[in-house]
């Protein structure tokens, strides 16, 4: 089978047996068997959103609020932003926030300047893919890429797909919600379970969070990889979160960026968090997306002594701007996908094309 027809059989959303008559000079003819496992249905998760490059600017609200977690951080408008080329679109449409790294905090001031922006629209239930080449490492940082009400928090949840400190450590993934939402015990998935009760109260705002036991899920060795994907399914059935290295072999449709995905096909999650003991249509409800680099606060802040950094947290931020270098976030692309029943009933997928998802990894 040459390797054209098998990267098309490889898109095609079900399942079948192919045989291939390959006839030789003698007239001999041998058959290529190729199965498809499995009778899947066709994914109903259709491509809603893709911001690329200058997309974020359109897409996005640069905020400048005081930060929630207590952070040493001055979050900086939009225009402030790209004056200070803290928000920019590099090379190949990638898109860059990032943290200051060229002057000293002086007294006074919130800290040090930095990026928070939260998408202009609101979501629910679907799948979100996050390309990400680099994120934010470092002594002092707190980098998350996450979705949050937008009612009065912790009232319609919180999920942190992508969240650590230091650039210590490995990536972990939690809900936070009202009373009400816990987890089991012996979830299928890869991660580490850390704690079970998703609830603010009581839990010194914790959450339940999975930590991912692959040191490439996070920080410099993240970085050094040339990132890799996360991905967040959101359901009433449940929530699920992945991570695939750049050399990872992600599944084809996380790679690719196609019209619809298939999260059934993409195998164990590192956190699952399923709906057996948390009614996820009344603790989630609308969210925003969030993306944003904090500095020391109640996380960062808190274990920055015992994780091997200098100093104090606070006056590192203020005294050491070159320490911040690496705290930036580069972004190939972030795509929401959701249900589209009705179109699939209908049958309605002209903008699906195999041609759109064989396309090098790197041409985004």
């Amino acid at each position: 089978m040459t390797p054209i027809i098998r990267n098309i059989v490889a898109l095609l959303p079900f399942s079948f047996t192919l045989n291939l008559n390959n006839g030789n000079n003698d007239g001999y003819q041998s058959q290529d068997r190729f199965e498809v496992d499995g009778f899947a249905p066709r994914s109903n998760h259709h491509l809603s959103k893709h911001y690329i490059g200058d997309e974020f600017f359109k897409g996005f609200d640069w905020k400048t609020i005081d930060d929630p977690t207590h952070g040493k951080v001055n979050y900086v408008s939009q225009t402030e932003a790209r004056h200070k080329n803290l928000s920019y679109v590099s090379d190949h449409h990638t898109f860059v926030i990032r943290t200051d790294y060229h002057h000293r905090v002086q007294p006074g001031q919130r800290g040090r300047d930095s990026v928070r922006i939260e998408s202009k629209d609101t979501f629910d239930n679907g799948v979100y893919i996050l390309d990400l080449l680099h994120m934010p490492s470092g002594c002092g940082t707190w980098p998350a890429f996450w979705t949050s009400t937008v009612g009065h928090w912790p009232e319609g949840g919180e999920i942190d797909i992508l969240e650590g400190v230091n650039g210590k450590g490995t990536n972990q993934g939690t809900l936070h919600t009202t009373a009400g939402c816990t987890m089991p015990n012996n979830v299928d998935e890869t991660g580490q379970q850390l704690k079970t009760d998703c609830a603010v109260q009581g839990n010194n705002n914790e959450g339940c969070g999975v930590k991912d036991k692959r040191q490439d899920s996070f920080g410099p060795a993240f970085n050094k990889d040339q990132g890799g994907w996360y991905a967040m399914q959101r359901s009433n059935s449940g929530i699920k979160m992945w991570f695939w290295p750049r050399d990872g072999h992600p599944p084809a449709d996380v790679k690719t960026g196609p019209a619809t995905v298939d999260p059934s096909r993409w195998g164990r999650p590192f956190a699952n968090f399923p709906s057996t003991h948390c009614n996820m249509k009344q603790h989630f409800g609308k969210h925003r997306i969030i993306i944003n680099t904090s500095l020391c606060g109640d996380w960062a802040g808190a274990v920055y002594k015992q994780q091997g950094c200098p100093s104090t947290c606070e006056a590192h931020v203020m005294n050491d701007p070159a320490a911040f270098r690496e705290a930036y976030w580069k972004i190939r692309g972030l795509r929401v996908y959701t249900e589209r029943r009705s179109e699939l009933d209908n049958g309605d997928d002209d903008d699906y094309a195999v041609d759109d998802e064989v396309v090098d990894s790197y041409e985004y």
